[in-house]
């Protein structure tokens, strides 16, 4: 299951760069959100958290810088949603995981 995540997390970065780079559709962003938040659920487990969600960050940074520039930077824009779809996921698995931990150390 794990290798399905990660083949699917490298076709969505694929395809979200492709489609920057000269397909425009209404509903891409939405599309490559919600296949973000697909891939986030199916592709980190317990263990990856922390080192996605670092890697991640540095890639929604470093991709903002490249907005100057007109084709790249629609290019990384649409990367920027995948990923943020997939770290929205990933996020709030290890907020409500820490949450709840914590929940069940108080009533012990």
């Amino acid at each position: 299951m794990q290798q399905i995540g990660q083949i699917l997390f490298i076709l969505g970065i694929i395809f979200a760069f492709a489609a920057g780079m000269g397909v425009e559709h209404p509903w891409l962003p939405a599309g490559l959100a919600l296949f973000g938040v697909f891939v986030g659920l199916v592709n980190v487990i317990d263990v990856d958290t922390n080192k996605f969600l670092i890697t991640g960050i540095a890639l929604e940074v470093s991709a903002s810088a490249f907005k100057q520039f007109s084709y790249l930077g629609a290019a990384m824009s649409d990367v920027m949603i995948f990923v943020g779809g997939a770290l929205l996921v990933v996020a709030m698995r290890v907020l409500f995981g820490s949450a709840l931990s914590n929940l069940w150390k108080t009533h012990q």
